[in-house]
């Protein structure tokens, strides 16, 4: 009877001791950081006023408008096609589970289409410390023109996911640093900025750059300003009614705002 007991005593013993070691692991494995979202690395410029199709008259009597989308549209078309392959990759990676390497780590690791081409993407996450963490996102391609583990951005993300700053390179065939993205996001405010600012010196936008930002505060609740070699164009508008004004010195040839109302018709901008 008292054999039993012991081994019963024992086996208890072996069972808590089991069951404590495994609570403590629990307890001191690192947690996986959770991805912040695409809107840290991208511009949504489609949120930005379409252009409706209109005869002749229109078009002129849209030139503060028109203006606006043509500033607006070159940037898309030189920088927005250069991220535009690592943020698609990028996006998948919430669709994927990741694995732990250890030294508090992780990587998505998966295959996403992108343009007919097949990626494969090494996303890795790694802590830094307890305010903030890093992100790289390795790209490979099989075939024709193809690469193996091409760094094509970085970035150091708070935790909050209220700061990111982005280091995006060109491409695997012009391996060179080409555009700082800063983002920042007030939760409080539901407001948030972001900023491309090109930093390759061989490039003729080098310092350049492009910012967006969105504050509910605001009537007109969301803006661009672009610097280039020609000065600063102030873009504002309304994401509600899609009226808005800009500033150009260089282009009006004053330092006044030049407004549109909400059928992106020229108008006198009220006093302020």
């Amino acid at each position: 009877m008292r054999l039993k007991f012991f081994k019963s005593a024992a086996y208890l013993l072996v069972l808590v001791m089991g069951l404590a070691i495994t609570f403590t692991s629990c307890e001191n494995s690192p947690k996986v950081m959770d991805l912040p979202p695409t809107e840290s690395l991208q511009i949504d410029m489609d949120l930005f006023p379409s252009a409706g199709a209109g005869n002749k008259s229109a078009i002129v009597s849209q030139g503060n408008f028109g203006y606006s989308f043509g500033t607006i549209f070159i940037w898309q078309s030189v920088l927005v096609i250069n991220v535009a392959i690592p943020i698609a990759a990028y996006a998948e990676a919430f669709n994927h589970t990741p694995m732990y390497l250890g030294d508090e780590s992780w990587e998505w690791s998966y295959s996403v289409p992108v343009n007919s081409v097949i990626y494969e993407a090494s996303l890795i996450g790694t802590r830094i410390d307890n305010e903030t963490f890093s992100i790289e996102m390795y790209l490979s391609k099989s075939g024709e023109d193809d690469f193996t583990d091409f760094l094509w951005f970085s970035g150091v993300i708070s935790y909050d996911h209220s700061v990111a700053t982005w280091s995006v390179n060109h491409s695997p065939y012009n391996p060179v640093a080409f555009l700082e993205i800063e983002y920042n996001k007030d939760f409080d405010a539901n407001s948030a900025n972001i900023r491309y600012t090109v930093i390759d010196q061989d490039n003729d936008l080098y310092q350049a750059y492009i910012a967006y930002g969105i504050d509910p505060a605001n009537d007109y609740d969301a803006y661009y300003t672009v610097m280039t070699g020609d000065g600063y164009t102030y873009i504002e508008w309304s994401t509600t009614n899609s009226a808005g004004r800009v500033k150009n010195t260089d282009h009006f040839g004053d330092a006044l705002w030049h407004c549109w109302d909400s059928l992106l018709q020229d108008v006198d901008c009220p006093e302020e």
